[in-house]
């Protein structure tokens, strides 16, 4: 019966936490706080509720209910707004189950131009465990929901334009994570590996589809370093992404990286306090201002 109340505490701090408009087709590399300051690159290591947007394999790792929740504008844009929510729970034998959401939209003047969201289910579990060595692998099935907004109409600024509909679709993206000793790690994930397309006829897209394989290595407790190798498919140049955390305090955990395509830089901090989830980024950008993230959530690990 505790379980179940823990379950329904998480649902509502996640539906409260999460944004009610959202995107998610946009390729960007700035997804939450705890990934962006790293450079993007600590996929390979992921280990907790995030795992669920960069390797699915890691939530294997998860032996707790945690419930996380972020929100950021892009560059700084007073007029795009991003979220995600995620809840996770670990059932067992069974590995992890965790539901998301992700999106972001635009507005001028108080109206929607378009808006994007993802809802997403996923499941990390072990293949294979031991003392020297483990194996996991997830899966996480999307559904892809895109508003087009109302046209400019006479006014121009959308309030009395006609609705240009709307547009859904689903993806799979596959992960893999393995370690050695729990201190050298590597993972790969594929996102939306069978290409689907939203739309139908000269309006048909295909969604953003990516590869990307990663590798951690701890060499004293604490500090974990990050590389990984990202390519979207279709044309894109790959990109490489190195990072650093490392765990200042019980409490507190620094993270500093930086990519290519473009050349960015990110560093932030992350806060495990009383159970409290905090965390903070700065991501650079070449030409487009910085952009500041933060996310907050709960974990229900036993203390």
């Amino acid at each position: 019966m505790r379980y179940i109340k823990t379950i329904i505490v998480s649902l509502f701090l996640v539906l409260t936490l999460m944004p009610l408009r959202a995107q998610v087709f946009t390729q960007v590399n700035e997804i939450a706080a705890p990934i962006s300051a790293t450079g993007s690159s600590n996929m390979a290591t992921a280990a907790d509720a995030w795992a669920l947007l960069v390797n699915q394999a890691g939530l294997s790792r998860l032996e707790w209910i945690e419930v996380v929740s972020g929100f950021y504008k892009p560059y700084g844009l007073s007029f795009y707004s991003s979220q995600i929510g995620i809840l996770a729970v670990p059932v067992g034998k069974l590995g992890t189950v965790a539901i998301g959401y992700q999106g972001s939209s635009s507005d001028y003047s108080g109206n929607s131009l378009t808006s994007e969201s993802s809802y997403s289910i996923s499941h990390g579990f072990y293949l294979q465990k031991d003392i020297i060595s483990t194996l996991s692998i997830g899966y996480t099935v999307n559904l892809y929901q895109i508003d087009y907004g109302q046209s400019a109409g006479t006014s121009g600024d959308g309030s009395d334009g006609i609705n240009l509909g709307s547009g859904y679709g689903f993806g799979i993206d596959l992960g893999i994570q393995g370690s050695l000793h729990e201190r050298s790690w590597i993972g790969l994930f594929a996102k939306n590996v069978n290409s689907p397309e939203m739309g139908s006829a000269l309006s048909s897209s295909r969604l953003p589809r990516s590869l990307a394989v990663g590798f951690g290595y701890e060499p004293y407790y604490g500090l974990k370093t990050n590389f990984l190798i990202f390519q979207a498919i279709g044309g894109h140049k790959t990109q490489y992404r190195a990072g650093i955390e490392y765990r200042v305090m019980s409490w507190m955990i620094m993270r500093c990286g930086v990519n290519t395509e473009p050349n960015r830089i990110g560093f932030g901090f992350g806060i495990n306090k009383w159970g409290l989830l905090i965390d903070y980024a700065f991501v650079s950008h070449p030409v487009l201002p910085e952009t500041h993230q933060f996310s907050l959530g709960y974990s229900f690990k036993k203390r």
